[in-house]
């Protein structure tokens, strides 16, 4: 095994998903489950999934690799070859597997026929798969790789019917970095398709499993989480590009935006569990927002001179009565959004913000988080154009757009009898909004200093005008 560890170790710094900055200073196998190949896959020798992790580091991460073990081809060096190993004496192929059509197969196999994986012994991993109740499982057929992705692997596999006809396609979305716990990409897609919620894909099933680490025992948590593939569909970023880049109105569609969003609120707080806030969780809050600004400050020296007008919106919504806290979204933007032909907008990727731990995004939340991030996505969207443009454009259409996108969440939640913090009163959801949307800027501040300089102008402006307009009322 330390040869392929060693492969391993050279190869995931070339990963997008990998953390670390440079190669694994110790890579260490944690553990490993098999699954079964299929007869029609020829060449196979064994499909091991490796759960590895480097001891050398400081935060120790733990990745999921699976890996298909094929006979060599001298002529052919497959998708996702990682490299050359030897085993019982013989040289191997290595390939990373959702490159792999064999993995996708026995990962498909293994969801539907509500199976669980095989060679497992003392210390080694173990996963099972759950079909959704009523998921149909096709033929496979073929699959690839969805590119693009920063921190999962998705692959969609194409599918037939029992006519031989191509049927929707699934994609499944592959886990790289584990964590103990619930995924609630997984968590919540599912509890929103069991309600009935057109608002996520139909979901197929999942795989979870559990696996030894040194430190903290014996953990459980999420493989792999599989849905229906929209296939040839547009985010709705892109959609709103190209509306903002025409001048086209976009008001409406805000505004169905904003009832989708209500109703997806409205599901999750009806069948997932509810908090009422005390003053400590808003203090807490609303610290984590100061420290972040003073992070912002040493990244953009300029914001220390609105020090006082952001903390005058920080302390504004730490004196107002907050809503109930419950499920959401967590990171939410118009590119985490599908405009669905005949069923409209759907929404994706519900594991929240990548930077925040798996507890906080397993927790109950203010939904002002979530409107605050599509809020910012529309300012974006604007930002973007005027980047490009090298002045400011289509100011007056990310407004008009804000506005829709709360009305329709206002509306949606009035004409499903949720209407979540009427009772509290407009005044202080809007501050507890503007905070967060506020916060939201400050952290885009980081990121873009650190990542994408020529993009600061945008959350740096945003944070100059959230806190004069906060100034007015």
């Amino acid at each position: 095994m330390s040869e392929v560890l060693d492969l391993l170790s050279d190869w995931l710094p070339n990963q997008r998903w990998f953390a670390g900055e440079s190669r694994p200073g110790r890579l260490e196998l944690l553990g490993s489950y098999q699954l079964r190949a299929s007869e029609h896959d020829s060449g196979v020798r064994m499909i091991t999934v490796a759960l590895v992790r480097d001891a050398a580091a400081e935060r120790p991460q733990t990745y999921q690799v699976p890996l298909v073990v094929r006979d060599i081809d001298a002529d052919v060096e497959p998708l996702g070859y990682i490299g050359a190993a030897t085993e019982h004496g013989d040289r191997a192929a290595l390939v990373d597997g959702p490159h792999d059509p064999a993995f996708a197969r026995a990962l498909m196999g293994l969801i539907a026929d509500e199976g669980s994986s095989i060679g497992a012994g003392e210390g080694a991993a173990e996963a099972y798969g759950q079909p959704m109740p009523g998921a149909h499982a096709h033929r496979f057929a073929s699959s690839r790789v969805l590119s693009g992705e920063q921190s999962n692997t998705s692959i969609i596999c194409d599918l037939r019917d029992d006519d031989g006809e191509l049927a929707v396609p699934l994609i499944i979305k592959v886990f790289r970095t584990l964590h103990g716990g619930d995924n609630p990409d997984v968590t919540l897609q599912t509890a929103l398709a069991a309600a009935g919620s057109l608002r996520v894909p139909p979901t197929f099933g999942q795989v979870s499993g559990t696996w030894h680490d040194p430190d903290a025992g014996e953990l459980q948590g999420h493989f792999a989480f599989a849905q229906e593939f929209f296939a040839g569909v547009e985010d709705a970023w892109r959609v709103a590009l190209r509306a903002a880049e025409a001048g086209d109105d976009f008001s409406q569609l805000a505004h169905s935006l904003g009832e989708a969003t209500a109703e997806v609120h409205a599901t999750l707080a009806r069948v997932m569990p509810q908090v009422a806030p005390d003053q400590d969780d808003v203090d807490e809050a609303v610290e984590q927002m100061r420290a972040r600004f003073g992070v912002a400050v040493r990244e953009l020296p300029e914001l220390e001179s609105l020090v006082d007008a952001v903390d005058d919106v920080y302390e504004r919504a730490r004196r107002a009565t907050w809503p109930s806290l419950q499920r959401i979204h967590g990171d939410y933007h118009l590119g985490q959004v599908l405009a669905v032909p005949d069923r409209g907008w759907v929404l994706l990727d519900f594991e929240g913000e990548p930077l925040r731990s798996l507890a906080e995004r397993n927790s109950p939340d203010v939904p002002q988080r979530d409107l605050a991030g599509m809020l910012r996505s529309f300012d974006y969207v604007s930002g973007a154009l005027s980047v490009r443009a090298g002045r400011e454009v289509a100011r007056a259409w990310a407004d008009s757009a804000r506005a829709s996108f709360l009305q329709g969440y206002t509306d949606g939640l009035a004409a499903l009898g949720a209407q979540s913090g009427a009772e509290i009163g407009a005044e202080d959801i809007e501050s507890v909004l503007v905070a967060y949307e506020l916060d939201k800027a400050i952290y885009e501040v980081i990121y873009e200093a650190r990542h994408r300089p020529d993009w600061l102008t945008i959350p740096a402006l945003a944070v100059r005008r959230l806190t004069e307009r906060h100034a007015r009322h």
